[in-house]
């Protein structure tokens, strides 16, 4: 048996490789009845192209594996570019929305919010018989907030939740996009 060649420590040839593989599988788009497309974009594809590397940890005798402390690092430092675009995004209307609709959209957007997130858990955990990490990383990923991931893994100390946002992340992120076009349609 060959030894695996480590290309780098840092694990920066693993993450160009699922950038850019990533970025090719977000370019693709499926045409769809009614002149919609579909395409996983820019958050989906990266994450399948992460999956399918990381699942194999190898291309050949090349090894993609990454030492978890950078694994960790990288995933704070991704999170906080996130929320901070999305804060900086979100935060120049805020002000005129709330002027505009009043305190009951934070009410609407709560309960839209918090009662899909309970019956999903207890979808889960009751009928599915999942733990509750699972569950609560199911859940994250089922809403695709990425921020409740980054949230869920500080609290419970463990990176377990990941794999069950990442199994129902990609599932979501379709549901939306095909929903929301056949949505356009209609």
């Amino acid at each position: 048996k060959k030894k695996r060649i480590h290309i780098d420590e840092m694990g920066f040839f693993a993450f160009g490789l699922a950038i850019v593989l990533g970025i090719i599988l977000a370019k693709i788009t499926i045409p769809l009845p009614g002149g919609g497309e579909f395409a996983l974009g820019t958050s989906g594809g990266p994450l399948i192209a992460g999956l399918v590397l990381g699942h194999f940890g190898h291309i050949g005798r090349v090894d993609i594996k990454i030492d978890k402390r950078i694994l960790e690092t990288m995933r704070e430092f991704g999170l906080m570019l996130f929320l901070l675009g999305a804060g900086t995004g979100a935060g120049a209307g805020f002000v005129e929305v709330l002027t505009e609709q009043g305190p009951m959209l934070f009410v609407y957007g709560a309960v839209m919010t918090i009662v899909p997130m309970f019956l999903g858990y207890f979808f889960a955990a009751k009928v599915l018989k999942l733990s509750v990490f699972n569950s609560l990383g199911s859940i994250c990923g089922g809403m695709t907030s990425t921020p409740a991931l980054g949230t869920l893994i500080s609290v419970t100390k463990t990176d377990d939740v990941a794999s069950a946002y990442a199994a129902t992340y990609p599932i979501a992120l379709v549901m939306v996009v095909l929903s929301s076009q056949f949505l356009g349609i209609l």
